[in-house]
């Protein structure tokens, strides 16, 4: 498994087994989620894992976990490996009440390390709705530039530099 820490947040490696019961909204006595974990935003990509043929490592699912408490918080991870080209495309969310706290920021960041850490990885990319201004934010921060828009999304890019 892979992890990635940062100075305030750790995305953790969701397993499989992890990911079944995300997706199932049912915690084991090992897990510690905050109040309003899993989001539908994490269950989601978390029922794609539990009932993934192989684990996509690097290319999964992570846990959200600040430091500063030691509970999921939320996920972010990748839509599948690097495409023929080298993009792959992430996502990531967390529980309201943690928002504006910069933890979105560390978790985009953490996810970039692991691009750049996994080699062949030619640019990330991301979208949000017109009215995440925040995520907007994340993202700009961490180095994505809007390429495009369309009635309902704005859609960015990381070129990785070798």
């Amino acid at each position: 498994m892979t992890d990635a820490d940062t100075k305030r947040l750790d995305l953790k490696q969701v397993s499989r087994q992890e990911a079944a019961r995300i997706a199932a909204g049912q915690p084991g006595p090992e897990d510690q989620w905050a109040e309003g974990f899993p989001r539908e935003d994490d269950s989601d990509p978390a029922a794609g894992l539990a009932a993934a043929a192989q684990d996509p490592a690097p290319f999964g699912v992570y846990a959200l976990v600040p430091r500063s408490h030691g509970r999921t918080i939320g996920t972010a991870g990748f839509f599948g490996p690097p495409d023929p080209a080298g993009e792959v495309t992430i996502g990531y969310g967390m529980v309201e009440p943690e928002w504006g706290q910069g933890y979105g920021t560390a978790a985009v960041a953490g996810l970039v390390e692991i691009c750049r850490a996994h080699g062949g990885v030619s640019a990330v990319n991301a979208d949000t709705d017109l009215d995440n201004i925040g995520s907007q934010r994340v993202l700009e921060k961490n180095g994505f530039e809007r390429v495009r828009s369309t009635a309902t999304q704005h859609y960015f890019r990381l070129v990785l530099k070798d």
